[in-house]
């Protein structure tokens, strides 16, 4: 038997442009999604890849976030 294991999530509600709805629909059959789903994995896969920015914000002495451009810079640092 399988035990099916979910994590908690929280609901929001956004607003979208006709245009935006209808143009992010077709992306989402085309990747075999529902809009809902496929919004939902959009948004956890561009939170899962800025880790490093969320752990560099958690930094005691860090009081803002890293703009993109130092965000680059570091990165680029990273693999001098």
């Amino acid at each position: 038997m399988k035990t099916i294991v979910t994590a908690t999530r929280k609901k929001k509600i956004i607003e979208l442009s006709p245009e935006t709805e209808k143009r992010l629909r077709i992306i989402a059959v085309n990747e075999g999604y529902n809009l809902k789903s496929y919004i939902e994995n959009v948004l956890d896969e561009i939170a899962a890849g800025d880790e490093l920015l969320i752990a560099l914000s958690k930094v005691q002495e860090t009081n803002e976030l890293l703009t993109e451009s130092e965000k680059i810079r570091f990165i680029k640092s990273l693999s001098e």
